[in-house]
């Protein structure tokens, strides 16, 4: 029996917190409804609610006797971004999430596939990951890991906006807004959740 697994990774951009990685497949002999599937699209395009409830029927699915679906998630949080850089740190979040799913299939019969261009190797796989550029815009499995490393990622994002209501961590998630920048005036403006190696946090800190 051969797994198909499909890698997508959450949350590169930002100035604050960790990155995130979901590697998924589909149970070859148990796949996901019709019904279910036609609901799945990218994360990006999906209203909150709406990645909310399909992640909630992503978790169920998987934790059925017959599970439908198997996925492992990972993060990697701001501190080791800034010792190895966002490009490694992403690799190590998805290297994490395939461990996590190896716990759950066999690995004996895989093919690995990975949305972007970043030709990472994974010395836990025999066989070398295929890369494949703008496939979210077309793979059910990609939207449904996108789905489940965004919501999983976010609702951290939501213990740190309690912790640090003047950052508007809520609005843009800290990609680069006008706000966001205006915010950072001085060292003390710089909190534990930042990544200080970006450009945009690293020149206040040289200042």
């Amino acid at each position: 029996m051969k797994y198909i697994i499909w890698i997508d990774e959450a949350w590169r951009g930002p100035w604050l917190w960790p990155v995130s990685a979901c590697a998924l497949c589909f149970n070859p002999i148990n796949l996901p409804h019709k019904s279910f599937i036609e609901k799945l699209n990218d994360s990006k395009k999906l209203s909150e609610k709406k990645r909310e409830e399909i992640y909630l029927e992503l978790i169920n699915m998987s934790l059925w006797k017959k599970p439908q679906i198997f996925f492992g998630v990972w993060i990697v949080d701001n501190f080791i971004i800034d010792e190895i850089n966002i490009r490694q740190a992403n690799r190590e979040a998805m290297r994490r999430a395939i461990l996590e799913l190896s716990r759950k299939v066999s690995f004996k019969n895989i093919e690995v596939l990975i949305d972007w261009r970043d030709n990472y190797d994974f010395e836990e796989l025999k066989v070398r990951p295929t890369y494949i550029i703008w496939w979210d815009w077309k793979i059910s499995e990609i939207w449904a890991a996108s789905i489940i490393a965004k919501v999983f990622r976010d609702k951290i994002l939501v213990q740190y906006a309690s912790l640090y209501p003047d950052l508007w961590i809520e609005n843009h998630k800290w990609y680069w807004t006008k706000k966001h920048s205006d915010n950072l005036k001085t060292k003390k403006d710089i909190t534990g959740i930042h990544r200080l190696s970006y450009k945009p946090v690293k020149k206040f800190l040289e200042k």
